[in-house]
């Protein structure tokens, strides 16, 4: 739970509180929560809808570059 947790911590607005209460909603990775839809991360407690809006938007950025940076056929 603790490296669920530093990881979701990655996510500018998430601390200690709100990655605990995401891992506990089965939100546990920022793939998870970049998902998401805005439905279900609102039922969160802690979680406002400018909070969710960013920390959306910043799990989906972080994801598409990982996913962008496991293609070998991208020109380097």
């Amino acid at each position: 739970m603790k490296n669920q947790m530093k990881e979701l911590q990655k996510l500018k607005g998430i601390g200690e509180v709100l990655s605990r209460r995401l891992v506990e909603a089965s939100y546990d990775t920022i793939a998870k929560v970049a998902a998401a839809e805005e439905k279900g991360l609102e039922r969160i407690a802690g979680m406002n809808p400018q909070k969710l809006r960013s920390i959306v938007t910043q799990a989906r950025k972080m994801t598409g570059e990982s996913e962008k940076s496991q293609h070998t056929w991208q020109e380097k």
